[in-house]
């Protein structure tokens, strides 16, 4: 098959990531993949995860600039039309570019993932109606990442023909810098009992990291011995900043990594205190490792996470809560062993994209 994947940018996000993995596994087992990008591919930022894409993979930027017009939209349906795909794989909020090639196009496929709830991934107030139109005539075909976002779409659109399929992640060898980073994370410590916990995130309102830093405040003052490791962009952000000068000094913000994967090695617990959520890739990353998670019970979280049996939900969203959740980990830690054949079985992207190939291939035949 010819297959068009299509996002906004490659930026540090976990559905950029997904799209990267995804894409790699495809081609491998002999697809020919087209990984479309809409922003311009100039500013580093926008083409983050690029570096982790294969050489059989052919990568287009269209060079738009912000925001959607219909002459953009125009010029992607050229583009589209010129590759003639069977496939166009749409990922996060692009699908107004591809309203006017679904309508009239009988020879490509069309599908959507929504890597979020639905109701934070419908675009404008306005734009649901247009998503739900084209999702009912079965014109673009919506898929979601997890049983609980699945849920959300049904009660979002009224709608019971969206098909769900787990995230995946591909799993990452340490890269070359895996020893500087070991000794990196080393002179952090306090002890060699120290707890390394690591949190993998943009700063934004989404992901509460409020909630992380006066969770972690607070054992620090009850005397616990552990590091806080903070990876991701936006910290120098007026919110970031408020949130870095609340932090103990066993709390490090190290900014956005590309070998997020070293540092992920060198942790014993994976943290997050998201507001809502579709299926974090994160979070894949860190079972892939053998890491027990500790997160909030939002979106698909709950839909991985078995409290108890393969890591910590918390009961609640506040402080005391995520607290507990913490403790809980710190006495009955999950077997590494235990952790990533589980990432195995159910979360690596070649379970993943062997799903993806299916629904494709169904439904070319019809």
């Amino acid at each position: 098959m010819k297959i068009v994947q299509m996002i906004y940018s490659l930026s540090s996000g976990g559905a950029e990531k997904f799209v990267v993995d995804l894409s790699n596994e495809l081609s491998s087992i002999g697809h020919e993949i087209i990984l479309l990008i809409l922003l311009d591919d100039v500013q580093k930022s926008l083409i983050f995860n690029r570096q982790f894409l294969s050489v059989n993979v052919r990568f287009h930027s269209m060079g738009f600039d912000q925001g959607f017009s219909l002459v953009k939209s125009n010029k992607v349906e050229r583009f589209l039309q010129d590759e003639q795909p069977d496939i166009v794989h749409c990922h996060l909020n692009v699908i107004p570019y591809i309203y006017q090639l679904a309508l009239t196009s009988r020879k490509i496929h069309f599908f959507h993932t929504l890597h979020n709830v639905t109701e934070k991934a419908s675009g404008a107030s306005y734009q649901h109606w247009i998503n739900r139109f084209f999702y009912k005539k079965n014109l673009i075909h919506p898929v979601c990442i997890s049983r609980l976002c699945q849920a959300s779409y049904q009660r979002f659109y009224h709608l019971n023909n969206a098909t769900y399929i787990n995230n995946g992640r591909a799993f990452l060898k340490p890269t070359a810098h895996i020893n500087e980073v070991k000794k990196e994370v080393e002179t952090y410590k306090l002890s060699v009992e120290t707890l390394v916990f690591i949190h993998v995130a943009r700063c934004h309102k989404q992901k509460n990291q409020q909630l992380l830093i006066d969770s972690f405040n607070v054992l620090n003052k009850n005397g616990v011995d552990f590091i806080l490791l903070m990876i991701g962009s936006g910290y120098d952000s007026l919110e970031g900043k408020v949130i870095q000068a609340s932090a103990c000094d066993k709390i490090h913000f190290l900014g956005e990594k590309d070998n997020v994967n070293d540092y992920m090695m060198c942790s014993d617990a994976f943290c997050l205190s998201s507001q809502y959520e579709g299926l974090p890739i994160s979070l894949l990353e860190a079972f892939s490792y053998g890491l027990t998670p500790i997160c909030t019970p939002v979106g698909g979280i709950p839909d991985v996470i078995t409290d108890g049996v393969n890591g910590y939900l918390s009961c609640g969203m506040d402080v005391k809560d995520y607290v507990n959740a913490i403790k809980r980990f710190m006495d009955n830690p999950m077997e590494c062993d235990k952790q990533v054949s589980f990432y195995k079985d159910n979360y690596s992207m070649d379970v993943c994209a062997k799903e993806y190939e299916k629904l494709f291939e169904d439904s070319i035949q019809g």
